[in-house]
């Protein structure tokens, strides 16, 4: 009975257990909550200015918390005031702590903030001197900055040494700023010209009319042109042979002759002078310059009436014809250099013999007939300064009229070209003078070039 009722005592006991169990687990029991922060952004893109802001909103269960601290996960440091600036770009993650439960992860970018860089210079062109100086001038957003850049020259991909640019080479530069290593600004182009070669300007001294009565009433008036300039006034005109100065810039005289004169003016003299011819009034009617001379055969243009030194009086033809030939076949001396007109072409061959088809231009001239010649230089000059009528200008209206009287009479016109003479100056140079250029040119082509020739003649008035 004993061992029975231990056993009977046991199960009760047990059975109590579980009474005592079951008693308990159906008692009331306190909730607890779990901790859940959560962080939310009111934007999750911003510019990376330090201006433009993110603002966080961190609640713990749904409501707001202002124990809860926000973290920056990319450097671990704390965001105060829960607003966000920076002025790095990149990407930031950002979480919610409160009672070390972490919130989600909320992740921002920042977004570079794009600057606009402005390059000027303060001249657009410069010359080639060296000297001249661009400065230039960069500006990021409108303000302009003092460092932080270079100065692109695009031609040598090279930096400028500061902000300036000087050349000695012509030419077209580009140039651009780069800010901060990153920030390319617009193209500026500078121009860089070659330097200047200083404006000469001629002085030329023209006189109106050319030709004169011997009766010191007709005057011939100077003009003296220093460029486009007329210096008349300020000048001073003088007489060649007698260096006398023409105060009065005008000329008259009793004396049959041709005169010379010269100007100067802002330390230049005149290279070409002004002729004046004084003519004996008896001559006027009889033999006229630019009229044509028809006698015994002999027929051309008259173009030049002088007086030598010893008083006698020429009349002056050119031929109303010309042609294109050599000086001469071969290099040798004529024994032609004279002083300006002091010879005539037939001299150096009736007195020396040579053989006249070995000079074709000669040649030519004197196939016109008897004492017709090629005329000197000086007799060439005299021949331009009558079609110009001074202005030694081929497009003066005078060589026109004059060509007319030519071409009037079967002849060939005169052209802008260079005209033989028989002046040489060495064993293979001649002297030619350019019909052209508002100027005479002698210049000393070799005697084999082909150049234009115009026959002369010459009689003495009585």
């Amino acid at each position: 009975m004993r061992k029975l009722f231990n056993i009977f005592a046991v199960v009760a006991l047990a059975l109590g257990f579980v009474s005592c169990q079951e008693k308990a687990t159906d008692e009331p029991q306190t909730d607890v909550q779990p901790i859940v922060p959560v962080l939310v952004a009111d934007k999750t893109e911003m510019l990376a200015n330090g201006a433009d802001a993110v603002t966080f909103t961190a609640t713990v269960n749904g409501t707001a918390n202002d124990e809860v601290q926000i973290i920056c996960l990319n450097d671990n440091s704390i965001l105060n005031q829960k607003i966000f600036t920076t002025t790095t770009p990149g990407s930031y993650r950002f979480v919610a702590v409160y009672n070390n439960e972490s919130s989600n992860v909320v992740e921002i970018t920042a977004k570079e903030v794009e600057k606009i860089i402005t390059l000027e210079a303060d001249k657009s062109e410069i010359i080639a001197d060296n000297t001249e100086t661009v400065t230039f001038t960069v500006k990021v957003d409108g303000e302009e900055v003092i460092d932080g850049y270079e100065i692109i020259n695009l031609n040598y991909n090279s930096a400028l040494e500061g902000n300036t640019f000087t050349s000695d080479v012509a030419g077209e530069f580009k140039f651009q700023a780069k800010y901060e290593g990153r920030w390319p600004s617009n193209e500026v182009t500078i121009t860089v010209n070659n330097v200047p070669v200083p404006e000469h300007k001629e002085l030329k001294i023209t006189a109106s009319p050319n030709r004169i009565k011997a009766d010191g009433v007709e005057e011939a008036l100077f003009t003296v042109m220093y460029g486009d300039e007329n210096v008349t006034a300020e000048a001073e005109i003088y007489n060649t042979a007698t260096q006398e100065v023409i105060e009065s810039k005008k000329f008259a005289s009793t004396t049959v002759g041709s005169y010379n004169f010269r100007a100067r003016y802002d330390g230049q003299t005149t290279g070409v002078s002004a002729t004046v011819e004084v003519y004996d009034p008896a001559l006027a009617g009889k033999y006229e310059i630019g009229t044509i001379y028809e006698v015994n055969g002999v027929k051309g243009v008259i173009y030049a009436i002088k007086t030598d030194n010893k008083g006698y009086t020429w009349c002056y033809l050119f031929s109303l014809d010309e042609e294109d030939l050599q000086w001469s076949t071969k290099y040798e001396w004529c024994n032609c250099i004279s002083d300006k007109g002091a010879w005539n072409t037939y001299d150096p061959f009736n007195y020396y013999g040579m053989d006249i088809n070995n000079y074709p231009a000669f040649k030519w001239c004197m196939d016109h007939g008897d004492d017709w010649f090629l005329p000197s230089s000086k007799e060439l000059e005299w021949m331009w300064e009558a079609i110009t009528e001074g202005a030694r200008d081929f497009d003066a209206p005078a060589v026109a009229k004059w060509n007319k009287i030519i071409t009037d009479n079967g002849g060939e016109p005169f052209v802008e070209t260079y005209y033989w003479s028989s002046n040489e100056t060495s064993d293979d140079l001649i002297e030619v003078i350019a019909f052209m250029d508002d100027s005479v040119v002698c210049l000393d082509p070799a005697k084999d070039n082909v150049y234009t020739a115009r026959a002369a003649y010459r009689f003495q008035v009585e």
